[in-house]
């Protein structure tokens, strides 16, 4: 657990920049609790998995800066402390692959089973209510608004849950899905009633 705490503290010291609601580093404790929730019931090397999901968001912000996918560059950032902590080489290789195919928008695929599931955490974390408030904060940010939000929510946000590797995180993402299924019809409904007014007849 002490090897775990360092990682997690490493995790947040280079994400205090990151400021934005979606991807702060509340999110990587969430992933890290998915993850490891399935990974403890269908017998993942916890080793790895724990922390491949603390670090696999901690390149993100210099992303843009770099103009290198934030995947490569947690990888490459998660080197440091995981030599300090006691990892070995094959291991810190396994935990680079595992957080480099976590991200699906990049088309990779998980190529082991730690793999597949801190993918199928990263995105179960952006369905639910959870997934609802983190797609309206990303289009605030972006000053996309309301349309912003729903275009996101078609695009991205409502096929996840067709995505997901393991049986656990299938039966989790249905349950999210729902709800953020249901938030978008009804606030399209609403916008629907809401463009009938007009001030020009």
């Amino acid at each position: 657990m002490e090897v775990v705490k360092k990682i997690a503290y490493f995790a947040e010291r280079h994400m205090i920049s990151e400021t934005r609601s979606a991807h702060e580093f509340e999110h990587v404790k969430r992933v890290y609790g998915i993850a490891m929730s399935i990974g403890n019931k269908i017998g993942a090397d916890l080793k790895i998995l724990s922390a491949a999901a603390l670090l696999h968001d901690i390149g993100r912000s210099k992303e843009e800066k770099y103009g290198i996918s934030h995947s490569i560059l947690s990888g490459e950032m998660s080197e440091e402390i995981l030599r300090n902590v006691g990892y070995d080489d094959d291991e810190i290789a396994r935990v680079k692959t595992v957080i480099r195919t976590h991200r699906y928008s990049e088309d990779l695929h998980p190529t082991s089973l730690e793999g597949e599931i801190l993918s199928d955490a990263d995105k179960l974390d952006a369905l639910g209510a959870i997934g609802i408030f983190r797609g309206i904060a990303q289009a605030t940010v972006c000053k996309s608004g309301i349309e912003g939000f729903l275009k996101h929510s078609d695009e991205k946000l409502l096929k996840l849950h067709e995505l997901m590797h393991t049986e656990e995180a299938k039966e989790l993402a249905e349950r999210r899905h729902a709800i953020i299924a249901s938030f978008v019809k009804e606030l399209r409904n609403e916008l629907k009633q809401a463009s009938r007014i007009s001030f020009h007849e």
